[in-house]
């Protein structure tokens, strides 16, 4: 609902009368129906989009220090971005990985996506048990090998 000032009975008046007889085109007509159904979206214009705008950072978004890279054709973009590292990784084994695998950062560096620097596991639970194993160890008084 609008808020603000209402118009007067006389000025909704002589408002409507500048209107009367005027004949619309019939693409006017349509825009103005599909603007009073809430479907009129104004477009962006194809300048803005992609390298051509002026916030561009080459296709690349950063999400809590992990790298998402545009990647419009890969099976399991979202919204047409990937993990930086899953890419890296896919690209090292010369396959797509599947939704169920983990990529690891060794350094814990979410953004040093170097192959040296990750590592794959099968599932979630695989992972979890690396990292569960790993604190094991630093409570004997083993050191991890990985970590700078």
């Amino acid at each position: 609902m609008r808020e603000g000032r209402k118009h007067t009975p006389e000025e909704l008046e002589k408002m409507s009368a500048a209107h009367r007889g005027v004949k619309l085109s019939p693409e006017h007509r349509a825009a103005i129906s599909a603007g009073q159904k809430g479907l009129h979206q104004p477009r962006r214009a194809e300048a803005q989009r992609g390298p051509k705008n002026h916030e561009w950072k080459g296709g690349l978004k950063k999400y809590m220090g992990y790298i998402r890279q545009q990647s419009p054709d890969h099976p399991y973009a979202k919204r047409g971005y990937v993990w930086q590292h899953r890419l890296v990784m896919e690209a090292h084994l010369g396959r797509v990985l599947l939704p169920s695998e983990v990529v690891h950062h060794i350094n814990g560096k979410a953004g040093d996506n170097r192959i040296e620097n990750l590592m794959l596991f099968s599932s979630k639970e695989e992972h979890a048990k690396y990292h569960h194993f790993g604190l094991y160890l630093r409570k004997k008084g083993f050191q991890n090998e990985h970590k700078n």
